[in-house]
């Protein structure tokens, strides 16, 4: 039987914003897209398939290895210097040889535009469409996002899985009750997927289940998501450590990277910067397998900082200084027009995100998930490297924030104006 009863007018006008809705964050995906792949193609007029810095060469490495030699393996013979799912990533484009470095960076384009439509659809959900399109485009025009899409570095593959996990999170702690199943799988699903492009969030992601398991009254549905988390990222991350022990003897569950981060970041020689030269000086690890090298770097630096623990919270001011400072650290773009261009995105949006904090206490799940990441990282690097490049990840959090507090501002003057006006 067919229903042919006309709609009411209220439920075509949610038709009709929905399908607005769907074409607005469509356009925000395609200019993200479309800015980022010119930048991207510009580039490569001008540098071809050259890869900048140190990180880019070893992703690489590890992709083209494991396509050529079916083994994610760096050509110094190091097994898990790095979480796999960027690696993995490339590797679906490293078989084209240097074209696949164009094809990679074009596929980040795609990712960005793909995080410009997420900010956008969550700004909408949380905080309306006015709010959601200011955040899209801040995000779409974001200049560090934009100038990430041509390096091969994790940032922007772990800017949409954050954001993404953010999302979702919001979603199963803002609407109550039985939230939706597909917020849950995402929560579940984008937990082990952040880790392995990036060991620093292993806590973060921890404590969003522990925030969602503290929101939900309902206890025992709140147990369950837990263990379905659990079982999710054990089962997720088991296949990572069997195959390291396999190969170098030990479960190397977050890499063998930590080790020498950290002692780079608190051995004698630390500045706050990273530059790991004081390798060549230390013949001592030269002959240490990639276990032990791991181990002993971590215990060096451990036993650094606890030898000077007032030098520890002197670098964590330093580093909390390069991570924050709205002028790049690196001196080939400390001054100029590049320097400027920073400073003049930075500050509004850091200041419009503050607005938006005092402002919207009330949105407490909103200002939580904004805010997690943003206090967990920024104190994850005042331990480790401080640097622009970490804050990267944490720009469209402030940019969805500065976004509502922009729109909440011109509405609350638009409304004193009008009360002044009848007046």
């Amino acid at each position: 039987v067919l229903d042919t009863t006309t709609p009411s007018r209220s439920r075509l006008g949610k038709m009709s914003q929905l399908r607005q809705s769907t074409l607005l964050g469509l356009a925000v995906f395609a200019l993200a897209t479309l800015v980022r792949a010119a930048y991207v193609l510009v580039m490569w007029a001008g540098h071809g398939s050259a890869l900048e810095f140190p990180d880019e060469q070893l992703h690489w490495q590890l992709a083209d290895n494991l396509v050529r030699h079916h083994s994610l393996i760096s050509n110094d013979a190091y097994y898990a210097l790095r979480m796999p799912v960027y690696p993995l990533f490339l590797a679906a484009f490293a078989w084209m040889g240097d074209v696949g470095v164009l094809t990679a960076k074009l596929a980040q384009a795609l990712a960005g535009g793909a995080t410009a439509w997420l900010a956008y659809r969550w700004a909408f959900a949380a905080v309306g469409g006015r709010a959601a399109i200011v955040a899209g485009l801040l995000v779409c025009f974001d200049p560090y996002t934009i100038k990430f899409a041509d390096l091969l570095l994790s940032e922007v593959l772990f800017i949409l899985i954050g954001i993404g996990l953010a999302f979702a999170g919001w979603t199963l702690i803002h609407q109550r009750g039985d939230a939706p199943r597909l917020a849950g799988w995402m929560a579940a699903l984008l937990g082990p997927a952040a880790v392995m492009t990036r060991p620093s969030s292993a806590g973060w992601v921890l404590l969003i289940w522990c925030v969602l398991a503290l929101a939900d009254r309902n206890r025992r549905r709140a147990a369950r998501r837990m263990a379905i988390n659990i079982a999710v990222f054990s089962l997720a991350m088991l296949p990572w450590g069997l195959r390291n022990h396999r190969v170098i003897g030990d479960f190397a569950w977050l890499s063998t990277n930590g080790g020498i981060t950290l002692y780079d970041a608190q051995g004698p020689q630390a500045d706050g910067s990273s530059n790991q030269e004081f390798v060549d000086a230390m013949p001592e690890v030269s002959g240490l397998d990639e276990v032990a090298r791991d181990r002993t770097f971590r215990d060096l630096a451990i036993a650094e900082m606890r030898r000077d623990p007032g030098r520890v919270l002197r670098l964590a001011g330093v580093k909390l200084l390069r991570t924050w400072n709205p002028f790049p650290n690196v001196e080939t773009y400390r001054g100029g027009w590049i320097a400027w261009i920073s400073a003049a995105w930075t500050v509004p949006i850091v200041l419009g995100a503050v607005v938006f904090a005092v402002r919207s206490r009330r949105r407490t799940a909103l200002q939580v998930m904004i805010w997690l990441p943003i206090a967990y990282f920024t104190l994850v690097h005042c331990v480790y490297i401080g640097s622009l490049r970490y804050r990267i990840p944490l720009m469209p959090f402030l940019e969805l924030a500065a976004a509502a507090a922009l729109v909440s501002t011109f509405r609350s003057l638009a409304f004193a104006g009008r009360e002044s006006s009848a007046r």
